[in-house]
């Protein structure tokens, strides 16, 4: 009995594990992609002014695949304790470093240590990436600060999904706590989003891009079918952008994705 074929991934399943997200979208939207893209607005844009838009839309798109990828997912067991335990080792963090930086023999000899061992390392990419970002935009004496305003963030984030214990030794005392956070969360009815949520916030995220090049209503167009496509070139560009991330989203999702988000803006409008 001979096994189905391995079904090909589509660039979005690649992209949403992604280590260089960045990098990987713009070879996905590469020179050849932008070689005619700006025939689809008569303001003639120049392909760079795009170029931020494109990447822009593409994002939103990956965003709205990956809501719909956890739509259904549910807490595990411990996954209350966790988020307690990553909310009271953030908060130590971000007190530690803010001690550590206090001398600045301290914060070198952390900076020259952490720098040696990213760089040895094999297998640390995504740290090695972060930290590099923090190097180049920040001065020496600034580095570990912004690790710890980012443990600071983090602890902040995750006291606004759980309450955190005010003191260390109560953790324990919050383990029932965690529990019947994870209990109630998994059986609290969530929104459903739209089947068609990704094409709706590249839509909605190409918005600007459309009005600012393109003088042509916001609107899909009339579906022809002897061009197999809505007469709209502003929404051939958002299809053409949508369709290197995912071809199988057919011209008439898209069409309905943008018909969907003018329905949606009119009627925010109207209730203003």
């Amino acid at each position: 009995m001979s096994r189905r074929p391995t079904r090909m991934r589509d660039p979005w399943e690649d992209l949403l594990t992604s280590e260089d997200a960045f990098s990987d979208l713009c070879d996905l939207y590469s020179a050849e992609f932008f070689e005619g893209f700006a025939s689809h607005f008569n303001r003639n844009p120049m392909p760079f002014d795009l170029f931020k838009g494109v990447l822009n839309t593409a994002q939103a798109f990956m965003r709205g695949k990956w809501d719909k990828k956890v739509e259904y997912s549910k807490l595990l067991q411990y996954s209350g304790v966790h988020l307690i335990g990553a909310g009271m080792s953030a908060r130590r963090l971000s007190y530690e470093l803010r001690q550590i930086t206090k001398s600045d023999r301290a914060s070198q000899m952390l900076h020259v240590s952490l720098q040696t061992i990213l760089d040895q390392s094999e297998t640390l990419p995504l740290a090695k990436k972060v930290y590099r970002s923090i190097e180049f935009r920040n001065g020496s004496q600034s580095r570990l600060n912004a690790i710890r305003e980012l443990a600071s963030a983090l602890e902040e984030a995750l006291g606004q999904i759980i309450e955190l214990p005010e003191e260390y030794d109560e953790e324990r005392q919050s383990r029932q706590r965690a529990f019947d956070f994870v209990t109630e969360t998994n059986s609290s009815r969530k929104q459903v989003l739209p089947k068609n949520h990704a094409s709706e916030a590249a839509a909605q995220a190409f918005k600007p891009v459309w009005e600012e090049f393109s003088t042509v209503a916001y609107r899909r167009g009339r579906y022809k079918h002897e061009i197999g496509g809505y007469d709209c070139k502003p929404g051939d560009a958002l299809i053409a952008i949508i369709g290197k991330l995912d071809p199988t989203v057919a011209v008439s999702l898209a069409g309905t994705a943008i018909e969907n988000i003018h329905t949606q803006l009119k009627g925010e409008k109207r209730s203003d």
